[in-house]
């Protein structure tokens, strides 16, 4: 539950914050719960369940209510707008990293009685408005987040043109019936956008009667205040009803019905983390201005120390209005005190600190040290092997006419490892860390920017949360670096040396030694890197691709096999430093070429760790880390970490972080063993993603091929300062995703291979699905996902990628196809869950408007006869997982599998997959399946996708 506690808002200050304080526990009735039944309440009426009273004893807000992300305002100088609860749960901790709230989360309002279905419909009787803002501090938009209602634009108070997409459904919670409205974007909301709610009076119970506001809403809104220090939340109250039944006046100016529910949120913007991960000087603008801002609210802090964050914000108007006054001379010095005239002058002081000019400097002096950059990272290959040493390969030879071991013949295999920024917090001695770390805000740039602005003096601080916290989001997307790691890297690249085993698709244009394509491969969850080599050494070999592969976060080769699939070796860490420095004595460190090499070998060799990705830990019963042997090692086991949304959050955005610097890093990469790095310079660059690879793929793929971000960050490259010379970020030229989704959250809910074990751990815990607990967990988990969520980033990509291909197997048991018409029993409808809504996004930013029609993102289907042209979406027989194709087909033809008599072999589908994925990375257009070759299916739920069939129940 949400801590009791006071809350002041804004009501007329432009730089903030401000309003009345107490402790809510000494004035009169300072909970006012209304302890006599009152008879004069209609107990027949249907009210939503609402008390947003934050000293009440059980206050009751929306899951997503503005004043939950408003209540520390008051309660320290410390205060970044993010939520506050004062519960140790998983969700409570997350509600106190919180900046703002989902895009694409469903959420759920709760009534006391039953609904008639009927009358709850989104658009009539259910209204999803976004609303315009001004700037919280005047003309300084970025300086603070405008999370507060007060900042609402009374003139124009709606972007009507921006109404989203949503459904308003009415479901069962806690065991009552009908008795809550779910609203369910149906596309992701705006980021960083305010919205009002309103659930009017055409709604009625099912005994036919119009709801009405909560008793203890119209009490607070409309009665006497037994405690002045609530006067700001009546004020809000009070403003949101008057802006409903304004809208509703002109919206319905016949029979008007009148507001029962309105309350506002604001979404979150934490996307810009990775966008600022990915080119940091988009940000610098934003960067000066919070960094003005807070060195103003510091020169007053300094001189008022006692004072909370909403009486500094008002006491920094006051004491800037000071300065102006005296400034023109309207008052006298003697009529200020003390503490006036100090505040004033160190205002004074911190002014020419902090022009434009000197933050810009000072800021760019960040970039690429405390402020991460994508650049070329140390790496190492050893020798090139043939792929036909590989256990896996050699297996396989025995059948003569195998076409993979065919094409190993022309094939050639690199292990190596690259040392990579590592933002996660590492093991430490129990492995902890793993799964309590989370991503924190870089007080190494805030040191530095201040020794920048002045040398030995603390000019500013950004803002925290209560507990001292620098927080990573929207507003302040800057993390700190924890460490360097070294990991391993695997690359596959065709024969290229002009011999007969050279193969037939390297007869192109990019010169001897060079493949017509690098392509970054990333792999689903709980398997590793070794799960391209199957698909590798066939794109290597039949369309000339160099295929490179690293593990995602708490991945890597382990089990009996050693890896998923057998024939790559483990990174040693003593086994590398032998080679490297062995490698290193071999070059000369008065050549200057060379002894650029010799630093960056070292950088390899002097990483925080140097192994494989999951640290040498695997995940107990409990879900904790527990360090063990290769062979008991089960990988990316303790990925998904429900007990720490933040946690697994980070885990997603730091898979994203280490594709854009594999990016960065190819054309460096010395695969050859010359010492002469470049080996892929110049190189078209494709990206392959499977399962969970496709879904932090999808977010990678869509921050390299922004063109703005492309731009800003190759223009870094070009500015003076930044060691870097003829260096290019690649814009990816093909990007491919097998079996992926976004909404990872409801993913996990609706897959049947992953939901068991997390929504058993809730229900021990006492959340189990069906009740309003479970919704809101659910709902806070997607708010602090969104940050790395493909759902917010798939449009961009369809807008900026046109040669795309999207795969799914209908029937997927471990990536649902949709969970809108078919969720998961007794999973409520989940519309952007699935591959196919992500198809929908795709296709809606490729210009579309209807995935069903195929015209914009193409659709392959059985019956297809010829080729289709990219963007393009794929569907697989996944009737009969044993024989036709299932979720893993595209790794491997055939695996063990006990249910299907020992093996299942979905080998038709894997040579189409691998065929298609092949024409896809070449710039061509994807071919039907050949007539002998039944392995396309067809989707039964296209028309929902995104909900576009209206009349589909969900």
């Amino acid at each position: 539950m949400f801590k009791k506690t006071l809350i002041s808002l804004a009501v007329a200050s432009s730089v903030g914050l401000t309003g009345c304080f107490d402790s809510g526990e000494t004035g009169a009735n300072a909970n006012p719960d209304y302890l006599i039944e009152d008879t004069t309440i209609d107990t027949s009426i249907v009210r939503p369940i609402y008390d947003p009273n934050p000293i009440a004893a059980d206050p009751k807000f929306p899951i997503n209510a503005d004043l939950i992300l408003l209540l520390g305002a008051t309660q320290s100088a410390n205060y970044d707008f993010t939520g506050l609860s004062g519960g140790t749960s998983p969700a409570d901790d997350a509600v106190n990293d919180l900046s703002g709230f989902s895009t694409s989360g469903a959420f759920t309002l709760k009534f006391d009685g039953s609904l008639n279905p009927v009358s709850v419909q989104a658009g009539a009787t259910v209204f999803l408005l976004p609303v315009n803002v001004a700037d919280a501090v005047e003309g300084v938009p970025e300086a603070l987040p405008n999370t507060n209602p007060s900042g609402i634009i009374q003139s124009n108070p709606f972007d009507l043109a921006a109404i989203p997409n949503f459904r308003a459904d009415v479901v069962s919670v806690d065991g009552g019936s009908d008795n809550a409205i779910r609203i369910v974007p149906l596309e992701p909301l705006a980021e960083g956008q305010k919205y009002l709610v309103i659930a009017t009076n055409n709604i009625v119970g099912a005994d036919g009667q119009p709801i009405e506001r909560s008793v203890q809403d119209v009490n607070l809104a409309d009665g006497v205040l037994g405690n002045p220090a609530l006067a700001n939340v009546k004020s809000i109250l009070q403003a949101s009803d008057a802006l409903a039944n304004g809208f509703l006046a002109q919206a319905i100016p016949q029979d008007t019905p009148e507001s029962a529910l309105a309350y506002t949120f604001t979404t979150n913007s934490d996307t810009d983390v990775l966008r600022a991960m990915m080119a940091p000087a988009a940000f610098g603008n934003a960067l000066g201005q919070k960094i003005g801002f807070t060195a103003q609210l510091k020169a007053v802090r300094d001189n008022y120390p006692t004072l909370n964050f909403s009486q500094l914000t008002t006491k920094l108007g006051e004491i800037a209005q000071l300065a102006a006054d005296l400034q023109a001379g309207d008052i006298d010095p003697s009529d200020l005190d003390a503490q006036e005239l100090a505040a004033i002058t160190a205002l004074a002081t911190v002014g020419p600190l902090t022009e434009p000019s000197d933050l810009q400097a000072a800021i760019g002096a960040e970039i690429g040290d405390t402020l991460h950059l994508p650049v070329p990272r140390p790496s190492f290959f050893n020798a090139a092997e043939p792929a036909t040493d590989l256990a896996t390969i050699q297996a396989l030879a025995a059948d003569p006419t195998n076409a993979i071991a065919q094409a190993a013949q022309q094939v050639q295999v690199s292990e190596g490892a690259i040392a990579l920024p590592y933002f996660q917090s590492l093991p430490g001695e129990t492995g902890a860390g793993i799964v309590t770390g989370s991503w924190s805000g870089s007080t190494s740039l805030e040191e530095d920017l201040n020794e920048n602005l002045a040398p030995g003096q603390t000019v500013f601080s950004f803002l925290r949360d209560i507990d001292g916290t620098l927080n990573v989001n929207g507003y302040f997307p800057f993390p700190e670096q924890n460490a360097t790691t070294t990991v391993p890297v695997v690359v596959f690249s065709p024969v290229l040396d002009g011999s007969p085993a050279q193969p037939a698709a390297c007869a192109g244009t990019n010169g001897a030694g060079k493949p017509e394509g690098v392509t970054i491969f990333q792999h689903g969850i709980t398997v590793d890197r070794s799960v391209s080599m199957l698909p590798a050494i066939l794109l290597a070999q039949s369309a000339c691709q160099t295929v490179v592969a690293i593990d995602q976060p708490l991945h890597g080769l382990a089990g009996a096999s050693t890896g998923t699939v057998a024939g790559l070796s483990a990174l040693d860490a003593d086994a590398l430093t032998t080679d490297v420095e062995a490698a290193i004595n071999l070059l000369d460190p008065n050549d200057p070429n060379q002894a650029a090499v010799i630093a960056q070998l070292n950088a390899l060799i002097s990483a925080d760790y140097i192994g494989e990705r999951h640290f040498g830990y695997t995940a107990n019963a409990s879900l904790q880390p527990v360090q063990a042997p290769l062979a008991d090692i089960s990988s990316g086991s303790l990925f998904i970490n429900p007990l720490n949304m933040m946690n697994s959050r980070d885990n997603l955005r730091q898979g994203v972080v280490d594709l854009l610097n594999v990016a960065a890093s190819i054309q460096t990469f010395d695969i050859n063993k010359d010492f002469a790095p470049g080996d892929l310079a110049g190189v078209p660059v494709n990206f392959i993603g499977h399962s969970l690879g496709g879904i932090s793929g999808t977010v990678f793929a869509s921050l390299a091929n922004d063109a703005t971000l492309n731009a800003t960050l190759n223009g870094t490259y070009a500015q003076a300062g930044v060691p870097l010379s003829n260096f290019t970020f690649p814009t990816l030229n093909s990007v491919v995703l097998h079996n992926t989704s976004g909404q990872v959250t409801r993913l996990i809910e609706n897959s049947p291979a992953f939901s068991g074990q997390v929504l058993g751990g809730l229900a021990n815990a006492g959340v189990t699905q069906g009740t309003s607990d479970f919704e809101s967990f659910f709902y806070v988990f997607q708010s602090i996902s969104d940050a790395g969520d493909p759902v917010n980033f798939a449009k961009g990509l369809g807008a900026s990628t046109s040669n795309l291909l999207v795969t799914e197997v209908v029937g997927d048991t471990t990536v649902p196809n949709e969970a809108n018409v078919n969720p998961l029993s007794p999973a409520f409808s989940a519309p952007l869950t699935g591959t196919e809504p992500l198809m929908a996004l795709l296709d809606l930013g490729a210009g579309g408007s209807n995935l069903a029609d195929g015209n914009d993102l193409n659709l392959l289907q059985a019956g297809d006869t010829s080729g289709s042209p990219t963007p393009v979406a794929v569907f697989f027989d996944g009737s009969n997982p044993c024989t036709t194709a299932n979720h893993g087909t595209f790794v491997a033809p055939i695996v063990p599998n006990e249910a299907c008599g020992g093996a299942a072999d979905t080998s038709a589908a894997f040579s189409v997959m691998v065929t298609q994925t092949a024409r896809a990375l070449s710039g061509l257009s994807v071919p039907a399946t050949p007539s002998n070759i039944d392995a396309l299916g067809t989707s039964p739920t296209l028309a929902n996708a995104l909900d576009q069939d209206e009349q589909a129940a969900p």
